[in-house]
């Protein structure tokens, strides 16, 4: 069984009628015929189930999907472009209830084709605090003198009016995953589910100010498109003469060796300074590969054997049989095999670890939660996950023949290896909720002094 999970931070978005008649994405304007769309459905379906392991292990009620499904397919009546169909088919999202399964998703490549030709997004980038939706900055991250407020209206429609067509269209673990994962990409959402407007009038909340504003549609890449150099996705900071942090936003990179050449060099740091506390941040880290916390971060503090997980059911497909096994078949077992501590290292961190988590914290970074937490590596400190501590992964793609929209599910998942309730989000060991809009303010609270 491959201990690679691959992340992928895809969201799905709802159309409207109108933007199909303007719609800069001409694939996504085509009209299709209603049996062909039909058709795209049971493709759907049968790739699905001839991938996934179980659905049952994501999806609530799964006699309601199927009815669903059904409910989606039998409207289809008449032509209807690529566009409408989406809107259809991408309410099904929330109810898989997996940040791994996903039908439909929105490129960066169809972002830049949009901004190419004109288009305008909403033009703040926001987050999601205590559950409001607050402005963070200007959209690809210019500050603004409306940072910290509230949005409470948006072209006369109240946000929770907004959220509640948005919200349950994206993939995720859970309602706050989808938050998560919405945020990131909400002025684009926003465009595609209501039209591209050149002009937002925006009602704000702050405290007892309430104002209304209007701001011109922005002509901008979302910080989310944006491609992150290395320093952005990796870095580490001496705090004082005890504590340093390293945060770790992904755990991939193009060139590996940038990766583990720059972790080893925190190490040797710690060790030259002895530092007594290491802070290691993956509140932004959506996943990736195994091997980069395995190799770049527990090969410096593991103290024991370890595994990455307990259990697992997976998906013999094709091109991953192992001989003996039958193509289609599903398979139960449990990971017998330990990873041992590395041989003796200079420089081997002897002191205190925290690893803060959030909401964001997805895929192999979850994995590296458990494994953390499960073997006493360290503590877990901030919010529990939006996804599930039973992580499923080895995702495999696809499109229908017909509207060409994407097909994205996992072949497998993965109990933690303390065997212990996947369906929950990783908890903290230490509760601390942290500012939004200045994450780093948290690392004031746990430091140890």
């Amino acid at each position: 069984m491959k201990k690679s999970i691959l992340i992928v931070s895809l969201f799905l978005s709802i159309l409207s009628d109108s933007l199909a008649q303007t719609s800069p994405f001409e694939k996504l304007g085509k009209e299709i015929q209603a049996e062909q769309l039909k058709n795209d459905v049971d493709v759907w379906m049968d790739w699905l189930h001839a991938t996934h392991p179980d659905l049952s292990y994501t999806v609530k009620d799964i006699d309601h999907f199927y009815e669903e499904v059904e409910r989606i397919k039998s409207g289809i009546t008449a032509p209807m472009t690529v566009l409408e169909f989406w809107r259809e088919i991408s309410s099904l999202n929330s109810q898989l209830s997996d940040g791994h399964l996903i039908v439909g998703h929105i490129t960066g490549g169809v972002v830049k084709d949009y901004l190419s030709k004109g288009g305008v997004f909403f033009p703040f980038e926001v987050v999601f605090d205590k559950g409001d939706l607050v402005i963070e900055s200007k959209l690809a991250g210019e500050p603004t003198e409306f940072a910290g407020y509230t949005i409470t209206r948006i072209n006369n429609l109240p946000i929770t009016d907004i959220l509640n067509e948005l919200t349950p269209r994206i993939n995720g673990d859970s309602e706050k995953h989808r938050q998560v994962l919405l945020q990131r990409k909400f002025a684009l959402l926003h465009m595609l589910f209501y039209g591209e407007s050149k002009l937002y009038e925006v009602e704000l909340r702050k405290g007892g100010d309430v104002k209304m504003i209007k701001a011109n549609g922005i002509s901008a890449l979302p910080k989310f498109y944006h491609s992150a150099t290395f320093d952005q996705v990796f870095s580490f900071e001496i705090l004082d003469e005890k504590n340093a942090v390293v945060t770790v936003n992904e755990f991939g990179w193009e060139n590996s060796k940038d990766y583990y050449d720059f972790m080893d060099s925190v190490f040797t740091t710690l060790t030259q300074r002895k530092i007594d506390h290491l802070i290691i941040d993956v509140r932004e880290n959506g996943g990736g590969d195994d091997e980069y916390w395995m190799n770049g971060i527990l090969k410096y503090i593991a103290d024991q054997p370890y595994r990455w997980g307990s259990s697992y059911k997976k998906k013999i497909l094709g091109r991953f049989r192992d001989p003996g096994e039958v193509i289609g078949t599903v398979i139960e077992g449990e990971i017998d095999t330990l990873i041992q501590p590395a041989p003796k290292l200079d420089n081997r961190f002897l002191g205190d670890v925290s690893v803060l988590v959030g909401p964001y914290t997805y895929s192999s970074a979850i994995l590296f939660a458990n494994t953390v937490q499960d073997y006493g590596f360290g503590r877990l400190v901030g919010e529990p996950t939006g996804g599930k501590s039973g992580q499923t992964g080895a995702i495999q793609f696809s499109s229908m023949p017909h509207s060409g929209l994407p097909m994205i599910a996992p072949r497998f998942y993965l109990v933690r290896p303390s065997g212990s309730s996947p369906l929950d989000p990783v908890k903290p060991d230490l509760m601390m909720e942290y500012d939004r809009l200045d994450s780093k303010k948290m690392l004031e609270s746990i430091l140890r002094k």
